[in-house]
This record gives structure tokens, C-alpha cells and sequence, in this order.
């Protein structure tokens, strides 16, 4: 099989764990099947194309996976009720729908393609084909074209900066793919909004709209703290929960934030937090900048509340009295992301992995400017408590519009 150069540069590489985003009519499918093929080669193993749904497999893969196999005479048998082919050599290829992920439990797996990956339920990978590859140490390729930052997608795409021996990712273009001309793209250009066309002929990843942290950019504000920055002072952010409970550790140096913890502990309350803080930071100055409502809250036993009990541990306490309005902390927070001038204050350690995910996930709730509660406000609010008091937002007030009054009477 002929393959283009972005197509061969994938077919080559030699990492176990394939990630490739790209454009519509790149050739996924072309190169999925010269993938299996590939693999195939080896005697007397089981080998996977999964998609979708059954049907999706069927009307892409099917035929022209048959004509290959049988072109290259390897054909023993075809299933055509279980879109399964036995080859001469004793390894079998089948195609599967991912409808039902526990339908495909039991198998020993050498390899497995799983294409349109962004209309899969991830835990069909976690829970069945990843621990299918376990024991011949199988290789597997994911394919399909990006959905957003919200999706498992780009989470596997961005698994080569954590795993660089095991997993490597490529992104390309529909132009790259060679298959579809240039006049054809500025076409379908006119045709689609411009979010839908990077995403769908670009293969970018857009993030969505509606993003809580807009200002926040993965290749920009994810960094390591300098070296001359040290842990002997050390800013805690804190938001009171028990499932989970969450703290965002900072250090400081030249009016910039680093992250370079986040801590996160289910059924858990504020004297476990405590605990774990001090165990990773003994020896640490520590401020803490709580949810304002533990002056009230009572997260342990014993009556105190969470407040009592982070200044009783010996944590410096900054908190507001009351809430800031939540628009307020949501901008300061922002603003150290990315100022208006382009200045970013706010790094994120690549090992903060659930904050990073936060950041990228929590939206607001359609049409509005309320956060959409759930899953990933939890260390959003914590990281946010930190920042919106140290760097608050700042209201200028024109003194001559503002008379104190007392008792309904404007003070002379």
C-alpha cells in the first residue's frame, strides 16, 4: 500500500501508543487498514478495528479490508455475519462496534485501532482494550478527528508530554492528507463556521466558547517554577468539600505565581487536608487563602470550624470576610493567566494534571455567565480563592458619586 508522508512517517514510528488527529479525508481509514494489515503479518493473533458503532464498521472498513487480505492471497476464512477474516497464518482481524464495550471483554489483543476515538466512550479503552494489550504487550493506534479539549481525545493527544517513551501524536491537516485539493477547502471554508472548519478541516482542538478560565492557554501558562524559587513559603488555595476535598499549592518570586502541587482527597475533611499539607511541606511557612465560608462551615469533628482549625495547625489565614462576586474572581484570575497587555503572571506545573484539566473543562452554563457546577469547580475555586486575593480585582470609585449616609441622611 502506497502511503503518503505524513502517512508513512506514522506506519513507521515505533512507539506502542499512536495518537493521530487529523482533518477530514486525511486517509485514517487508508492507513488504519495498512496498520492492521501490518500487524496482521504476525502468526496467530487477535487483532481489533474498533469505531463507533457496528454499523460505522461495517460501511467504512469492511470491503475494502476484504479485497486487501484477499488481493495479498492471505485469506483462510470470512465471517461475514461477525466481520471477522482468519487469515492463512492462523491471526484473526475483526471489526467491532463500540456500543457495548463489555461485549468485547476476554480477548488477548496484539493490536487494535480505534478509529473516530472522539465518539468512543473512553472507558471502553480503560476498562477493556488496555488491559486486553497487557499480556503480549500489544501496540494500538487511536484515529479520528478532534471534538474540543473536553474531550478523551485530546487527553490521549497530550499524553506524549507525560509518556514520551510509549506514546507519541500527530496532527494534521486536511491539505496535509494530500486527498483533498485546495480549491475544495477554501470552498468548504465559505460554507461552515469558522470554529466548525478548524476543527473539522484544520483538526484543531477548539476550546470551547463558553470556557470559565478563557485565559488560560496549555502551551503558555503551563511551566515549571524557576529553580531560585524555593517551597519555604508556600500559598495555599483551599476549597472546603468532602468529596473532594481540593488545595492548590503556590510558591511566589518577581510578582508571578508557579503551581507546583494540587492535592485532592475524597471523603475526606479539613483536618485530613491538614495533615497531608504538613506531611508534604513540613518545614514551610504556609499562607492559606480558604473558601471564605469556613468561618461558618464545619467540615470535622469537634465544633470548630474550618477556619479554627487551619489556624490552630499554625497556617497564616487570608480570607475575605464574604464572597467576592464570583465575576470578580473569575477576572482576577484571568487577568494573571493573560493581562491585557499580553503579560501572563500564572504558570501551571505540568505535573498539576487534574488543575490543568480543570481549567480546560470548566465551562459556564449555555447562554449565560454561571459557572456550570459539577465535576471541575472543585480545584477551579481553590486555585481561584488564592489568586483573586492576592490580585484582586481593583474598582476605581468616583468619591463625588458616593455619599455616606446613616440613618437615610446624607452626611455633611
Amino acid at each position: 500500500m502506497i502511503l503518503t508522508p505524513p502517512q508513512e512517517l506514522i506506519a513507521k514510528d515505533t512507539h506502542r501508543f499512536k495518537v493521530v488527529v487529523a482533518g477530514r479525508r486525511f486517509g485514517k481509514t487508508f492507513l488504519s487498514i495498512r496498520q492492521l494489515c501490518y500487524h496482521a503479518r504476525e502468526p496467530n493473533k487477535e487483532i481489533f478495528y474498533i469505531t463507533s458503532s457496528y454499523r460505522a464498521a461495517k460501511m467504512i472498513v469492511w470491503k475494502p479490508l476484504k479485497n486487501r487480505l484477499t488481493d495479498l492471497k492471505w485469506v483462510k476464512k470470512i465471517n461475514e455475519a461477525e466481520l471477522s477474516i482468519t487469515l492463512k497464518n492462523g491471526t484473526t482481524i475483526s471489526l467491532k462496534g463500540a456500543e457495548n464495550p463489555d461485549s468485547l471483554r476476554g480477548a488477548s489483543l496484539y493490536y487494535c485501532v480505534i478509529d473516530e476515538v472522539a465518539d468512543v466512550d473512553p472507558d471502553l479503552w480503560m476498562e477493556v482494550v488496555r488491559p486486553a494489550l497487557a499480556d503480549q504487550k500489544g501496540h494500538a493506534m487511536f484515529i479520528g478527528t478532534p471534538k474540543g479539549k473536553g474531550n478523551w481525545l485530546y487527553d490521549l493527544y497530550c499524553l506524549q508530554e507525560e509518556q514520551p517513551d510509549t506514546w507519541k501524536s500527530w496532527q494534521y491537516t486536511t491539505i496535509q492528507g494530500g486527498n483533498v485539493d485546495a480549491n475544495e477547502v477554501e470552498q468548504a471554508k465559505k460554507d461552515m463556521s469558522l470554529k466548525q472548519f478548524r476543527q473539522e478541516f484544520e483538526a484543531t482542538f477548539e476550546t470551547s466558547d463558553n470556557r470559565v478560565a478563557f485565559a488560560f492557554e496549555r502551551e503558555q501558562n503551563i511551566q515549571t517554577a524557576p529553580d531560585y524559587v524555593d517551597t519555604s513559603i508556600i500559598h495555599i488555595g483551599m476549597d472546603f468539600n468532602v468529596s473532594p476535598a481540593t488545595a492548590a499549592i503556590f510558591v511566589e518570586a518577581n510578582d508571578t505565581a508557579y503551581q507546583i502541587d494540587e492535592i485532592m482527597m475524597y471523603s475526606a475533611n479539613t483536618n485530613e487536608m491538614i495533615d497531608e499539607i504538613i506531611s508534604r511541606y513540613p518545614d514551610s511557612k504556609k499562607f492559606v487563602y480558604p473558601d471564605p465560608s469556613g468561618n461558618q462551615r464545619r467540615t470535622s469533628a469537634g465544633g470548630m470550624t474550618d477556619h479554627s482549625l487551619l489556624h490552630n495547625a499554625g497556617f497564616i489565614l487570608k480570607a475575605p470576610r464574604k464572597h467576592d462576586p464570583v465575576r470578580d474572581r473569575i477576572n482576577a484570575f484571568n487577568a494573571r493567566f493573560c493581562s491585557a497587555d499580553g503579560v501572563r503572571h500564572l504558570f501551571i506545573d505540568k505535573s498539576c494534571k487534574y488543575s490543568i484539566e480543570s481549567l480546560e473543562k470548566y465551562t459556564f452554563k449555555e447562554g449565560t455567565t454561571v459557572p456550570d457546577k459539577g465535576q471541575w469547580d472543585h480545584m477551579f475555586d481553590a486555585m481561584s480563592y488564592y489568586v483573586a486575593y492576592r490580585w484582586p480585582i481593583k474598582r476605581d470609585i468616583d468619591p463625588d458619586l458616593v455619599t455616606p449616609t446613616r440613618w437615610g441622611t446624607a452626611l455633611a
